[in-house]
């Protein structure tokens, strides 16, 4: 009896504990949402307030990260047990101590009127309210979400609450030279967290460098994945996460196990960085001094345009892209800028997979020097989705620079020398696998180009990239079988592998509803702008669906309906169809109880 009575207060307060921390995590949630709230108002809307609003205001910032900083130290200290993980626990001791120490002397002793106004007048208190509301954010429970939402409905859902909070930013009044209408702010937040480039207004004069900031940060989200970033800060300032959770992220990633979920986040991130910053070094030194204006503006340049290469965006902050004048012929930077589209578009599974067989080199490097270790070759450290991406990759690439070489030597590249020409070529047929940088006026392009890179742009880049399209694998499982079709065998054989009928059933449902989502779209923006041009809207539709962003100068001249259209298509695109349907699928039984008879149709 005293046994059970014992168990029964244990549980109770295992409960209570369980509610406490909700009601903390809950009450931490809302301070640091009303902070951000507050920052974005000191940023995006200025105004001279009066002293005595300037006043509430700043008690209002100081009682809020105090309060905030002795929650992380109850957090911390209360629950330090049951978290399990050290990191959760030092960043929440270290976040609360650094709040409580530079805060509450505040409310003792001035810190000078010169201080205080660095401290409330600039952007660092506003900085710091982002990072503690995200950081909540990211900790949020997602069970409830979850129980309600199946995974691809949660993936969509994530991208449509960026665009929408990002069109939101891109509205404030510091964001925009002039006042800009929530249709092409909308239109612009959903080109940029679906990394397309399409632009209703010109990004270099039409946006503030507040705005400009706020694009890129929608292009790397949107590049890497909403989810990815999330779940990247969660698992490190979360004390726990749920079954659901991880099985959720284990699809999503496509890890076997928890830890390969850490680890993979992790290595998508550092590699996403990496590259980025290699990236902007490179185009920052191949640009010429003060090309641009000032080694500030080249740096600023650099920076802006290796995130939107590598996320596939071609957002750039000039206003003939990179047609300028001022880099026109400067050849290294349309290398350097096509490499890094390459590298976001060839998808991070693969990205993965190279590390981890070029980690396997050099360990045996240095081994061999160690001990004289004689190489063992081990079987299919290149995975066969990668040796597909990487061999689709190198094919279309090769094919796109000899078509735009042979379709525009008398036309774009008239007078050109033969290395300038290959330049063009190779950078002509980068750009259309989703990325959308023009180094020429695109209404310049012969026929036969504009054929070719709606057939590039319709391809895009390969899956779990940071790009769209129907898919470089998709596009190659075609191809392979129609082959199989052609030689009479039952199944697709690629090195001694089989490929999975359900790849197969996809990648054919992948193409069928590509074809009828953008050609409804093209009838829907005839029906409201036919008088500029089937072609024009065709092409815009092919560039929008596959996150593209090349334009015929046809987006700043549609009409509110087709631009939404475009937002649409720009969105499914990044989403993909098969993930919109399964979206809108119920959960039906994993096999049916019984079959129909087969019946054969007359295909031909």
């Amino acid at each position: 009896m005293l046994l059970s009575k014992l168990s029964f207060l244990k549980s109770n307060w295992k409960k209570d504990l369980l509610n406490l921390r909700s009601i903390i995590n809950w009450i931490l949630f809302l301070f640091t949402f009303g902070l951000f709230v507050l920052a974005i108002q000191d940023i995006g809307f200025p105004g001279t307030e009066k002293s005595s609003q300037f006043q509430i205001h700043n008690l209002y910032f100081r009682i809020s990260y105090l309060i905030i900083g002795f929650l992380y130290l109850a957090r911390a200290v209360l629950f330090k047990g049951s978290t399990g993980n050290k990191k959760v626990y030092i960043t929440q001791v270290i976040i609360g101590i650094f709040l409580v120490l530079f805060f509450l002397p505040i409310f003792v002793v001035s810190y000078g009127e010169t201080f205080e106004y660095y401290l409330y007048q600039t952007s660092a208190i506003q900085m710091l309210a982002f990072f503690l509301f995200f950081l909540e954010l990211s900790r949020m429970e997602i069970n409830m979400l979850i129980r309600v939402l199946n995974p691809a409905q949660l993936f969509m859902s994530s991208f449509a609450f960026i665009i929408f909070v990002g069109a939101m930013f891109l509205m404030m009044p510091m964001a925009t030279t002039v006042p800009i209408s929530l249709t092409d702010a909308l239109f612009t937040a959903t080109s940029a967290v679906c990394v397309t480039g399409l632009t209703a207004i010109d990004t270099a004069t039409g946006f503030t460098f507040l705005g400009k900031f706020v694009i890129m940060a929608l292009i790397q989200i949107g590049g890497i994945g909403v989810m990815t970033i999330t779940s990247f800060f969660g698992i490190f300032f979360k004390e726990k996460s749920s079954l659901r959770e991880q099985s959720m992220l284990r699809d999503y990633l496509s890890e076997d196990s928890y830890s390969g979920i850490i680890k993979s986040l992790m290595k998508v991130v550092l590699i996403t960085l990496l590259i980025e910053a290699i990236g902007a070094t490179l185009i920052f030194l191949s640009l010429e001094k003060n090309a641009l204006g000032s080694a500030s503006d080249n740096l600023k340049f650099s920076i802006f345009h290796s995130i939107s290469a590598f996320c596939n965006a071609g957002f750039s902050t000039l206003s003939d892209n990179l047609n300028d004048v001022r880099i026109r012929t400067n050849y290294s930077v349309h290398i350097w800028i096509a490499n890094l589209i390459v590298l976001g578009g060839i998808g991070f599974p693969v990205l993965l997979n190279l590390y981890q067989y070029f980690r396997s080199q050099l360990r045996w490097i240095v081994e061999y020097f160690r001990i004289r270790k004689l190489y063992v070759h081990r079987v299919n450290m290149i995975s066969l989705n990668s040796k597909i991406v990487m061999f689709a990759t190198f094919l279309l690439l090769v094919f796109g620079t000899l078509a735009f070489f042979f379709f525009e030597a008398d036309n774009t590249q008239q007078g050109m020398d033969l290395k300038s020409k290959l330049a063009m070529s190779y950078f002509q047929s980068v750009t259309p696998r989703t990325a959308g940088f023009n180094s020429f006026a695109m209404s310049a392009l012969s026929m036969p180009s504009i054929l070719v890179m709606i057939f590039l742009m319709w391809i895009g880049a390969s899956p779990v990239s940071t790009g769209g399209g129907i898919k470089t694998s998709t596009f190659a499982i075609a191809i392979l079988n129609a082959m199989r079709i052609i030689k009479g065998k039952n199944h697709i054989e690629v090195h001694r592998y089989e490929i999975h009928e359900y790849s197969v059933n996809k990648a054919f449902a992948i193409i069928t509803l590509s074809i009828f989502t953008i050609v409804l779209g093209a009838f829907g923006i005839y029906f409201f702008d036919g008088k500029l041009g089937m072609l024009k809207i065709i092409f815009e539709c092919f560039s929008a669906y596959g996150t593209v962003g090349l334009s015929l100068d046809l987006t700043p001249k549609l009409s509110d309906p087709s631009k939404y259209i475009l937002i649409l298509l720009m969105y499914i695109g990044r989403m993909g169809s098969i993930t919109l349907l399964l979206s809108m699928a119920k959960a039906y039984g994993s096999a049916s109880l019984y079959r129909y008879p087969k019946e054969n149709l007359i295909i031909t």
